[in-house]
């Protein structure tokens, strides 16, 4: 019975842990580039069974039997990891020269102060020093480093190829990863790639004015939290069921 309580409970933290990723995709619906995350659950080890305890008689003797296996009975869920999902949303244009999207395979590279980072979201600006930054103010890097420009008009091609008043400025590094699985979120909209594997991808297509928008569907991740906030109220009422079990075991059984 007490087994069944830890069993509940563990469901009810699993579905708090759902609901927590579902909000947070649902926060950044709006957000650039933004790659929802799922929460992916899997059981506690099953538990093996043994029936224990019974008397075997022959003629006179009685003699314990060896312990009787039952079967397995399960113990719990648990969040395993918190996967990524990597395809891609939808590009909307802007036609503002500084917002570049990635159509199909790729990542802009920018500087932070903790070394490189990657990401989707293309709403560059330019700062009062001409370099090109991200939302955050960190610096876009192209093949010669920051990128930078003296204010005009900027060209960039889907090569990536950055012009300004028909000189090649720089070229945007885009790169690739053959397992996007290593990458791991750090905020700010970047991910990071412990290991190292980027590659250089030689003729991205890059898009000017248009934004990648977040692969989050709201409708979806509403439905999902319908069913965490469901699923949440079952394993309560598991709880309430073995609550009343234990009052009549300890007030009602015991007492006779």
């Amino acid at each position: 019975m007490i087994r069944g309580l830890y069993t509940a409970c563990a469901g009810m933290l699993a579905q708090l842990g759902r609901q927590d990723v579902i909000a947070n995709n649902i926060a950044n619906v709006n957000s650039t580039g933004y790659k929802r995350d799922v929460a992916v659950c899997e059981s506690f080890p099953q538990m093996l069974m043994q029936r224990m305890g019974e008397l075997e008689t022959a003629g006179e003797q009685v003699k314990p039997l060896s312990p009787q296996p039952i079967g397995t009975v399960g113990t719990g869920a648990v969040i395993a990891q918190i996967a990524t999902d990597y395809s891609a949303g939808n590009l909307q244009k802007t036609e503002n020269s500084l917002d570049l999207a990635i159509a199909g395979e790729g990542y802009f590279v920018v500087q932070t102060p903790q070394g490189e980072r990657y990401t989707r979201d293309g709403a560059f600006k330019l700062s009062d020093e001409g370099v090109l930054i991200t939302s955050q103010g960190y610096a876009v890097l192209g093949r010669d480093g920051p990128i930078r420009a003296q204010g005009g008009n900027l060209v960039v091609d889907e090569n990536g190829n950055i012009l300004e008043g028909g000189e090649m400025v720089d070229t945007l590094r885009v790169v690739g990863f053959d397992d996007q699985a290593m990458l791991v979120k750090t905020g700010d909209n970047l991910f990071n790639s412990d290991n190292g594997a980027a590659r250089d991808i030689p003729q991205p297509r890059v898009l000017q004015g248009y934004l990648e928008s977040s692969n989050v569907n709201a409708v979806k991740e509403m439905v999902e939290l319908i069913n965490v906030v469901r699923a949440y109220e079952a394993n309560q009422k598991v709880i309430q069921a073995h609550d009343q079990m234990l009052d009549a075991a300890v007030n009602r059984v015991g007492s006779v």
